[in-house]
């Protein structure tokens, strides 16, 4: 975010306005983060009252410590909102976007429609004779199953859910586990 430095009795502000035109807000620095007298000192550089500065707000805890406002383990009750003005210099500006460009043509941004390679993709690739098999088979096994027929008495128990005094389900048996495979192996 950027703010103006305002210097209001001994202490040091930034006053920024929010972005959607909510007003104009001031954060006091703290002076963990710059050296402060007459002027703010950021990198060896000095601000005066009214200067224009990047910043950032931070959280600090009662022992000036920077903290992590998404931390809820721990009692931020006592931390204060914070400005922390920092310098980014037009050099590292210009790194930065170098370094984002660079790294936008290794994954081939800027790489031109249709001069990448493109590898095709068979059909036979993707469905060999194992994976076809295995596609008969499940379809096989799906018709085997819809057509089953359980009628045998030593393929099914009677059971209750507990809350009446009738069966109101059946279960499989052992024998009737071994009936359904036999039946789905059969080709």
């Amino acid at each position: 975010m950027k703010g103006r430095l305002e210097l209001i009795g001994d202490w040091w502000y930034v006053r920024y306005t929010t972005y959607d035109g909510g007003g104009s807000f001031r954060l006091l620095v703290h002076p963990n983060f710059v050296d402060m007298t007459d002027f703010v000192i950021i990198k060896n550089k000095r601000f005066y009252d009214g200067d224009e500065v990047e910043f950032t707000q931070v959280l600090v805890n009662p022992m000036g410590r920077e903290v992590d406002p998404n931390d809820l383990g721990k009692n931020l009750s006592k931390c204060k909102w914070y400005a922390k003005p920092s310098l980014v210099e037009k050099e590292e500006q210009k790194q930065h976007l170098i370094d984002m460009m660079e790294s936008d043509e290794e994954l081939g941004l800027y790489d031109e429609p249709g001069v990448k390679e493109i590898k095709e993709i068979k059909l036979e690739d993707i469905f060999n004779d194992e994976k076809r098999e295995g596609v008969k088979r499940v379809i096989h096994q799906h018709k085997v199953l819809k057509g089953l027929s359980l009628v045998n008495p030593a393929h099914l128990e009677m059971t209750s859910n507990g809350h009446g005094e009738f069966p109101d389900s059946y279960k499989l048996t052992e024998k009737g586990i071994q009936y359904i495979i036999e039946q789905l192996n059969k080709e």
